[in-house]
């Protein structure tokens, strides 16, 4: 009998890697994480609203509570969002008078040898945007259909993921279903481990440094070219571990050295000194919880880029997350 649970375990690892393998080559890892991340809130909320009215009935208010919520949240978030990113143009800001500018300051600060990389203005921009387009129509295309394909399997998620949080535990179990749940929660607890523990430091890196562009720089008359752009952006690129803060840096200091050397030099200390607050909050909020150091996230992160591209680069660390937990709960490591 010991010997058939075993072979039975082994099954339920073979079948769970087989199953996390196949998502991303099927492009249904956004269901995936819409799934999960619908399942966790209504999780999480449903003890709130059991005091109050208790039973079922609670799962299904608080599911009817996220459909509304995602509904009128996404209709907000979609206006303001145009209103905040457009209200620049709205003040009557000349856009492209306001990128020559910025490419122009840059190219008057940064010594002479250095390599340029930097289109010469918003018309060269521009060209050069135009022939990469041209070049590569049908990838746009296919991004496109991507898009639609993504946006249709997280709604597709979000329901499963609220249907399988109401559905009723079965009396009848077995050993390969208790195995196999098992292993999905140890998946779910990963999932949750990584995505919450990430939206948290990147909030608190965005926060930090929404005080260094609205507050501090104000008080000495500096004004970053398209700040509100820079803050959104910091905080979307940040839900990406480690690699996410690197990007939208780079668009800071950018932006910073339009202005002057010294502006940017500030800008670039800040980063650094938010970047080592972030080592201890991401060793407190993500480390702790997983028991990983950076440099694991960042080289599984780079395997899983390569060998999946970009949804690679956003499941290495619920994936990594999960096979540390599974490897721990065999005594492994």
């Amino acid at each position: 009998m010991t010997s058939s649970h075993d072979y039975i375990k082994i099954s339920t690892y073979i079948l769970m890697i087989f199953f996390i393998a196949i998502i991303i080559p099927l492009h249904l890892f956004p269901c995936f994480v819409a799934g999960f991340l619908a399942y966790e809130i209504i999780f999480a909320m449903t003890p709130w609203f059991e005091r109050l009215i208790g039973g079922t009935r609670a799962r299904w208010l608080v599911v009817s509570i996220i459909a509304a919520v995602v509904v009128i949240v996404m209709t907000i978030a979609i206006v303001s969002l145009v209103s905040f990113l457009t209200s620049n143009i709205q003040r009557g800001i000349d856009v492209t008078a306001e990128t020559n500018r910025i490419f122009s300051g840059i190219k008057n600060r940064i010594p002479a040898s250095f390599p340029a990389f930097l289109p010469e203005s918003a018309e060269e921009l521009k060209n050069e945007v135009f022939a990469l387009v041209e070049k590569n129509l049908i990838t746009i295309r296919n991004m496109g259909r991507s898009f639609l394909h993504g946006l249709l399997t997280i709604l597709i998620g979000l329901i499963i993921g609220a249907i399988i949080s109401l559905n009723k535990p079965s009396g009848r179990t077995t050993y390969f279903r208790e195995q196999m749940l098992q292993r999905i929660q140890n998946l779910s607890s990963s999932f949750r481990n990584i995505v919450f523990a990430q939206i948290k430091v990147s909030l608190v890196n965005t926060i930090l440094t929404s005080i260094l562009i609205f507050v501090v720089f104000p008080l000495f008359k500096i004004h970053l070219p398209l700040s509100k752009t820079l803050v959104v952006a910091t905080f979307i690129f940040g839900l990406l571990p480690i690699i996410g803060n690197l990007i939208s840096n780079f668009m800071f200091i950018i932006s910073a050295l339009s202005v002057s050397l010294p502006v940017g030099g500030v800008m670039l200390l800040y980063l650094i000194l938010i970047h080592k607050l972030e080592y201890f909050l991401n060793a407190e909020i993500v480390g702790n919880r997983i028991q990983a150091k950076s440099w694991e996230l960042l080289l599984a992160m780079l395997v899983f880029e390569a060998a999946f591209g970009l949804e690679g680069l956003v499941a290495a660390p619920i994936y990594y997350a999960y096979l540390k937990t599974e490897l721990r709960g065999l005594d492994l490591i």
